[in-house]
């Protein structure tokens, strides 16, 4: 199933635009405000991104400048959904990274022919299901929640998997303890003081004891140098 973010804050078009994409099979994450829409993409895959540029809290256009920033984001389509219509604008987003630019108001059925064009023209086409992250000799895969070590599969516990999907997601970014430790409020029980330290032990040992680096007063990443 093909997963989009849509980011928009106007609720009236939000709401009947998410209701329309969810009919049409996709599934949806919905962000209103522009730091709603980098916590998602943060902590989810996406094939693409519906983009208004007028948002609170953090502009369209910066949204699209950290995708296009992130080695691991750049297969991840993006469209533009705007009122602004000039063409400068329109000029401005694709330039930015932009797959495509439609302006408000929109025909439903357009955006829809528009997501499947551009779907079809990105790199997910070959094989939309099985994207992976991969980082030295360790391969993640979103969908199937697989990992693989040298084609080995290795077998995660669920809170080492939530602690390493960002992680490998987003390598060379460094995560702190407490954003880390967001991912693991899903599960039941209370988070102990020092669980990260235990599960990121536990994947240095089941991944390679070099392959998760710790960043001293900062947190923790995944460094691709040797």
């Amino acid at each position: 199933m093909i997963k989009i973010l849509y980011v928009e804050d106007d609720v009236m078009i939000g709401k009947t635009t998410f209701h329309l994409l969810q009919h049409e099979k996709f599934e949806v994450d919905w962000a209103k405000t522009g730091t709603e829409a980098l916590n998602l993409l943060f902590s989810n895959l996406y094939h693409i991104v519906l983009l208004d540029l007028g948002l609170p809290e953090l502009e369209g256009l910066d949204i699209l400048k950290h995708i296009r920033n992130k080695a691991d984001l750049t297969n991840m389509c993006v469209i533009i959904i705007s009122a602004r219509d000039q063409s400068k604008d329109k000029i401005l987003g694709l330039k930015c990274g932009a797959d495509d630019y439609i302006v408000k108001p929109y025909d439903f059925d357009e955006l829809v022919a528009r997501i499947e064009t551009v779907l079809r023209r990105g790199k997910f086409n070959q094989a939309i299901e099985e994207i992976c992250f991969c980082a030295k000799d360790v391969c993640l895969f979103p969908q199937t929640h697989k990992v693989l070590k040298n084609n080995i599969e290795i077998e995660l516990a669920p809170k080492e998997w939530a602690i390493l999907e960002p992680l490998m997601m987003y390598q060379r970014q460094i995560f702190s303890r407490q954003m880390l430790e967001e991912k693991l409020y899903d599960w039941d029980g209370p988070i102990s003081s020092n669980a990260i330290e235990v599960h990121i032990h536990k994947l240095r040992q089941k991944l390679g004891k070099d392959f998760i680096r710790t960043v001293r007063g900062l947190g923790y990443c995944i460094d691709l140098d040797e």
